[in-house]
């Protein structure tokens, strides 16, 4: 019996696509934290991290979806299992065997800001600090090593939650980044009378990649990652 050559076509056709190797998928995840990673007017997730996070995959030629929640959430579905990322991530002495670290892909500052006028606006060292409560963000590596050293601090899982209680006098000092809370002043976010009274250190954040992500597929995320 002569085989058609349409029925042919059609079976070369599946064989080749159960043969093709299937793309990785990669589920990414971040937080609101602009300018670096947020939702723009039209709800679609952007920033600088955010550009370089896409050029890095789209390099790699790897699927993938990226996913905005509160930083803890985001933080901990990176931890569930390969090919699960998070950004913009600290790089820290407690995550660094969890992860691996793409990047970097931006540079932001930890510094202290108190309300204008308050007994915490005159201090200029880290130290001088220590009377007071600090407020952060849950589960952010600024905070937590403030609290590792033993620095009296509140979180908040809601960043901006953190001005309102600085204006309340509910916490004498916020740790941020400078260039976020310029942003939220500048898109005319009610704002308050603040000063930066202290520089704490300069951190590169990374996208971070589940460990158990495939060594060979983490190596064309570096690779791709390298123009930067």
């Amino acid at each position: 019996m002569k085989m058609s050559l349409a029925f042919f076509l059609v079976l070369f056709s599946m064989t080749v696509a159960e043969s093709a190797p299937a793309v990785s998928h990669y589920q990414i995840n971040t937080e609101d934290y602009p300018p670096y990673n947020h939702y723009d007017k039209n709800k679609s997730i952007v920033g600088l991290a955010t550009n370089k996070v896409r050029k890095i995959m789209e390099t790699s030629g790897f699927q993938y979806e990226i996913r905005l929640y509160p930083w803890l959430r985001a933080y901990n579905r990176a931890l569930s299992g390969a090919r699960h990322c998070v950004y913009s991530t600290a790089r820290t002495v407690d995550r660094e065997a969890l992860f691996h670290w793409i990047g970097p892909l931006v540079t932001v500052e930890w510094a202290l800001f108190a309300k204008r006028g308050t007994p915490a606006a005159s201090i200029n060292k880290l130290e001088e600090a220590r009377q007071y409560v600090i407020g952060g963000l849950e589960g952010d590596a600024s905070l937590s090593e403030l609290k590792r050293q033993g620095f009296k601090t509140e979180s908040v899982v809601t960043n901006w939650l953190n001005k309102d209680k600085l204006v309340g006098q509910r916490i004498q000092l916020w740790i941020d980044d400078p260039v976020y809370i310029e942003f939220e002043k500048q898109k005319g976010t009610e704002f308050f009378d603040y000063v930066k009274v202290v520089h704490i250190a300069s951190v590169d954040l990374y996208l971070a990649c589940n460990i158990s992500t495939p060594l060979n597929e983490v190596e064309l995320l570096h690779k791709s990652a390298g123009g930067f």
